[in-house]
Order: structure tokens, then C-alpha cells, then sequence
């Protein structure tokens, strides 16, 4: 399925993933949707959407859609040769489309950034990130250690995506490079975590924090 928004000079082009078009449009932003599936379109349009029905990858259709006018495409695609195809077809009849794409794995990824695209996103990295944020909560970290934690992961792996897409064929110095990228994080996160000197956390184990992540705090209740 894809999502094309272009209200307010913005287009979002989502394959497989309407949560982003559903956040957009509860924030105002116009939907048009473009899907393949006949039965999908269907519902869709009793669901309240505008759909253009047809392959996305087609520049006349995005052209009709409105990606003349728009600047920005997201790409959420499940299968990563369709992303590359939509990517050539953007950059060929599309060019002022800044791109957003979304990588089913790490050769994905590695493929969408040597071809110029800066905004990839990897497939399992938030939903792995927001598991493992649960699994310290219930391990009795707090809210803001948990967070702080997350946060630090995405910024230290999206560097290392980058680095590592430069050497991935030389699987040597790759291996090692990647050694060295787990290390730096480890000893960076454990070294924040023996950090006594942060208070911020208090400010996160408020009362009306404990209500908000009630299901996602330990069994205990406590927010050690």
C-alpha cells in the first residue's frame, strides 16, 4: 500500500506502513493513497481516504497524484528492489523530492545509502529499540535511563550504518570496524550508566509517568 499525502506541499508515498500517513493526517496533512490491491482500495475509500489505484513506481501516476508539486516522499515499500525502482524514478522525473526510505535489512540499507539517500530508516531498529526499552524498564531502570539509553543506541548505529556501508566489501576490515563500533557503544552506555551525577531521571518518575506507562512498568510497580 502507499500513502500519498500532499497537503501542504508535502508528499508521503507509504508502502506497506500507514501509521506515518495516519500521524501525518491527524496533524492536517492531506492523504492520497496509491495501492495495487483492488480489494484494499475498496476499503480504503469506505475507510474515508482518496485512492489512486495503480503501481506506484510509475512516474505518471505519482504525477497525477500530485508529486510535481510536493516535496517530500517516503518510501516503506516490502520489497527493497520496488524501493530502488521508486528511488531511480524520483530522482529521474522528481528531482526537488527530498527522500525517505525505509530498509528491510542491513544490505538494504547499505544499497539505499550508496545510491545518495540520506533518510534510511531500518525496518526492526525502532520496534527492537522500544522492546528493549520495556525489557530495562522491567529490569528496574528508569524511565529516563531507558530512554537515554535508546536514544543513544539509534545515534551510535546510525553512524556505524554509514561507516560501515563504506567497507562492506572488504569483509576484513568490515568485521573489525564493526568489533570496534559494539565495543565504543558498550563502554560508552557503561560508563553513562555508572554516571551518579545525572538527576534527570527524577523528573521522568512522576506520578503521572507511572500512570502513562502503567502496563510497561515492573510487575512490582516500582520505579527504581
Amino acid at each position: 500500500m502507499a500513502a500519498l499525502m500532499v497537503g501542504k506541499l508535502l508528499v508521503l508515498l507509504v508502502l506497506g506502513r500507514l501509521f506515518v500517513g495516519r500521524l501525518l493526517r491527524a496533524n492536517g496533512v492531506g492523504t492520497t493513497v496509491l495501492e495495487i490491491d483492488s480489494d484494499r482500495v475498496d476499503l480504503l475509500r469506505k475507510l474515508g481516504l482518496r485512492v489512486f489505484y495503480g503501481d506506484a513506481t510509475r512516474h505518471d501516476l505519482l504525477r497525477a497524484a500530485g508529486a510535481d508539486e510536493a516535496t517530500l516522499l517516503i518510501l516503506a515499500l516490502d520489497d527493497p528492489v520496488k524501493v530502488r525502482e521508486m528511488v531511480e524514478t524520483a530522482r529521474v522525473h522528481f528531482p526537488r523530492l527530498t527522500i525517505l526510505a525505509r530498509a528491510s535489512g542491513r544490505q538494504d540499507a547499505y544499497e539505499l545509502i550508496d545510491s545518495g539517500i540520506v533518510n534510511v530508516f531500518q525496518d526492526t531498529l525502532e520496534s527492537s529499540l522500544q522492546m528493549g526499552v520495556r525489557a530495562l524498564r522491567y529490569l528496574g531502570f528508569r524511565a529516563y535511563q531507558a530512554q537515554r539509553a535508546a536514544l543513544t543506541f539509534r545515534h551510535h548505529d546510525e553512524l556505524a550504518l554509514r561507516e560501515l556501508a563504506m567497507m562492506r566489501h572488504d569483509r576484513p576490515q568490515y568485521l573489525d570496524t564493526a568489533r570496534r563500533r559494539i565495543e565504543d557503544l558498550e563502554q560508552m552506555m557503561l560508563g553513562d550508566l555508572a554516571d551518579k551525577s545525572d538527576h534527570r531521571d527524577a523528573d521522568w518518575d512522576t506520578d503521572s509517568l507511572r500512570q502513562e506507562f502503567a502496563t510497561g512498568s515492573p510487575r512490582d510497580g516500582s520505579t527504581r
